[in-house]
């Protein structure tokens, strides 16, 4: 079926006489070729079909029209009526041959040059959505680092005069509240500035493709984590991982920031995350899952937005740039990221890398994200 609408599409009414019209001429100029007596060269209008082939900017039929046209050329020489002497005719047909492959040179070169501006301009309008979106996303970032910035910054100020105020000789009870409310807000302005820069990384630059053993990579996660794992008393295992061409730098980036979140947003009992991936020739989809407090469906199509807070920010306090941090990983690497959850009951993340990265690689989104959050939980 699909053969057949690929069939009907190229062989529509316009493309018919596409083709058809070139061959039409040529024969005509053939049959006239052979009906007026050597001296006078019909062949000459040969040199107008490559023109008219090339409108279609299919070289194939470009090149074998070009060569039937050479043919019909050289065949009318023998076939043709007597008259003019046959060296004049030999030499006019050699002048149209010239003339038609010397046509043919320039329209294969004018496609060409089409081809190359096309590729150019959908390079350029890709880059014109990128930019668009890199704005957008620039203005949101103004205007919630703005916020978070600010408000941090006006308890600071608010606790370091009540400080200098205070005439007190030695500190009293709520002058070490007020310190460490200072410290509190410094320790919360250092996390944002560390994920404004995790992100602003991720976003930019090359990649660094290499051989990436996936296992040692979260290997080197577990033991990153290894403080944080042992006081919740998580259990973070895996079925085998592969080794493919990705970023091993952001791919640990990626399973962290995967693995801390299921720690962070735990039910009662232990955090339990299992790593796991499926693959094929073409792709290699992994599954984060945990069993953590499940995310609201209200919060499954917002949860890969940047700055995205979702359920109880006093209870789960984050900055809102780690998924978002995740979903620009993956899309990097020319893969997509999606989310399913239950309340209550777990999480699972699963995202996808190319086996092959190659030319799959590009700086535009691949697939829209799709969640993280939950009932009780803000992004992280």
């Amino acid at each position: 079926m699909v053969d057949e609408v690929r069939i009907l599409r190229i062989f529509s009414a316009g493309q018919i006489w596409a083709y058809i019209t070139p061959g039409t001429i040529a024969v005509l100029l053939f049959v006239g070729d052979l009906l007026i007596p050597r001296g006078a060269t019909p062949a000459i209008g040969y040199c107008v079909i490559p023109v008219l082939a090339g409108g279609k900017q299919r070289p194939r039929f470009l090149l074998a029209i070009t060569i039937a046209c050479t043919i019909l050329t050289w065949l009318g020489y023998f076939l043709e009526p007597a008259g003019a002497p046959a060296w004049m005719s030999g030499f006019d047909r050699g002048m149209v041959t010239g003339a038609l492959w010397l046509i043919f040179r320039l329209v294969w070169r004018r496609n060409q040059a089409i081809v190359a501006l096309a590729h150019q301009t959908q390079i350029l309008e890709e880059t014109k959505r990128e930019l668009e979106r890199s704005n957008s996303e620039l203005d949101t970032f103004a205007s919630r680092v703005a916020h978070d910035i600010r408000g941090p910054l006006n308890t600071i100020g608010l606790f370091a005069h009540l400080l200098g105020d205070s005439q007190l000789p030695q500190w009293n009870i709520d002058s070490a509240g007020w310190a460490a409310s200072i410290e509190n807000e410094v320790n919360a302005l250092g996390n944002l500035t560390k994920s404004l820069l995790t992100y602003g990384r991720v976003g930019g630059g090359n990649l660094q493709v290499a051989p990436c053993d996936c296992e040692a990579v979260l290997n080197s996660v577990r033991q990153k984590l290894r403080s944080l794992i042992e006081e919740t008393g998580a259990q973070v295992t895996n079925d085998p991982l592969p080794t493919l061409a990705a970023d091993p730098t952001l791919t640990a980036e990626l399973f962290q920031n995967l693995i801390e979140n299921g720690i962070k947003y735990r039910s009662a009992e232990p955090p339990r995350i299992h790593v796991s991936a499926i693959g094929s020739s073409e792709v290699w989809r992994f599954s984060v899952r945990d069993n953590g407090i499940g995310i609201q469906p209200s919060d499954l199509e917002r949860i890969f937005e940047p700055f995205c807070q979702t359920g109880r920010v006093d209870s789960h306090p984050g900055v809102g740039l780690g998924l978002a941090t995740c979903k620009r990983i993956v899309e990097r690497h020319g893969g997509c990221i999606e989310v399913n959850s239950t309340v209550g009951l777990g999480t699972t993340f699963s995202f996808t890398i190319p086996a092959q990265m190659g030319a799959k690689i590009t700086t535009a989104t691949a697939a829209s994200g799709n969640r993280e959050g939950s009932k009780n939980r803000s992004i992280d």
